[in-house]
Order: structure tokens, then sequence, then C-alpha cells
């Protein structure tokens, strides 16, 4: 794909789930267990797939759709408390440690935007010993519209000091292209997720890669970035 013409990047924006992790078996024993445990049925791994990108919530609405906001409530807070003692399911995607430590040492500023709970994100990029990387991390109750919304894109913008127009937005769904395009930014669409790629590329990355690890390549590539010494 063509790049547009853009200054020089000055952020990355990158999403959690399938962008950075594979988390989809945490997701879905996790919250398989809460619907349960809470006397709803149960989920199938399907279900996960499709409500990819969207929250906890759409999650939980999808599966039962009569639940009141309280009851759609206790079954986040019981996620949200829960949610690590599936960690086992998750794992790193291969490389992205390295393809980080690259694009910090190039000065780059970046954040994660999800639509996990803030501190079960903490959590997680913690535990794969990859938070320090990140200067800011805008979690589901950092905001009032998540994904697509541009909302997202533009507080992590905020706390960077960076305008949306000097950022890349890093994503595994159309979701993530579709709030990093019309927040101004660039756009770069990752294979890692189980998004069809027909969906991704229906809403127009500026890039489309295997996976993060070659970001710094392409970045490079199309003089946005730096990556020599």
């Amino acid at each position: 794909m063509n790049c547009p013409k853009r200054m020089v990047v000055k952020g990355i924006v990158f999403d959690l789930d399938g962008t950075l992790v594979d988390s989809i078996d945490s997701i879905w024993k996790a919250s398989e267990y809460v619907l349960k445990i809470n006397g709803y049925r149960g989920i199938d791994r399907q279900d996960v797939v499709e409500a990819m990108g969207k929250t906890i919530f759409d999650l939980f609405l999808r599966v039962e759709p009569g639940l009141s906001h309280k009851e759609q409530q206790k079954l986040f807070e019981d996620y949200r408390r829960v949610y690590m003692d599936f960690i086992a399911h998750t794992r790193l995607i291969p490389r992205v440690k390295e393809t980080l430590a690259v694009l910090r040492g190039r000065r780059l500023k970046m954040a994660v935007v999800t639509t996990k709970s803030k501190q079960n994100a903490e959590k997680i990029l913690s535990f794969f010993g990859i938070r320090g990387f990140f200067d800011v991390v805008i979690g589901f109750e950092d905001v009032k519209e998540h994904k697509p919304s541009i909302e997202p894109i533009i507080r992590a913008a905020e706390g960077l000091n960076l305008q949306a127009s000097e950022l890349v937005v890093v994503g595994d769904t159309h979701i993530d292209v579709k709030a990093g395009r019309e927040a101004g930014a660039l756009t770069v669409a990752v294979k890692t997720g189980v998004t069809p790629l027909e969906r991704i590329t229906a809403e127009r990355p500026d890039f489309l890669i295997d996976d993060v690890s070659s970001l710094p390549e392409v970045l490079e590539q199309n003089g946005l970035i730096s990556i020599g010494d």
C-alpha cells in the first residue's frame, strides 16, 4: 500500500489483544467462567471471535441480550477480578518485545489503547515484561466512547503530548483502522488477530503487515522514521 504524504511519525498507538498478545482463549475462558458462576449459559469461542475489538459488555450482550445495566456491571466486575487467573492462556506475539525495543530506541513515544479494563491491561503488559515501553495506557474506563470512536486515539495523543496526525495506529481489526483513520493518524493493520482479512482491508489501512515485527522496516522504508544510527 502506498503511504500518503505525512509528517514524520512521533508516536505509535498499539491495540493490545490480537496485536501485542494473543489472548482470545483467556477472554473466552474468563468470560465463560463469569457467565456460569452468575447462572447464565456458557459461551462459544466463536462468540469471542465475533466480538474481538469490541468491549466485554458487547460480548456479554451477544450471549445474554436481555441483561440489565446492573447485571452487566456485575459481570464486568467479576470478569475484571478473575481475568488474570486465566493469563496462562495468553501468549506474547513473537518478536513484540524486540520490536518495541527498536521503536523505543528511536525515541518514539508509545501508547496502548484497549477495550480491556485499564487495571488488567496494565497487569498483562507487566506480566509479559513490556509495560515499561509505554508512556500511556488507555483502558475501558478512561473514555466514554470506545473504538471505533476516535476518542481513545485522541486521549492517547493528548497523553503523549502529540497531535493525532503525528501518530501511527496499529491494530488487528477493522475497528482499530477506522478509529485511527478518522482521528487523522496513519494506520497499520496486522494479520495476527482473528478478524477476516477482507473486513480489515475494507477500512483501507495505510499499511498491511504480517505482524508488528515488520513495523520498523515499513515506517523506515516510507521515510516516516529513521531506524539507523
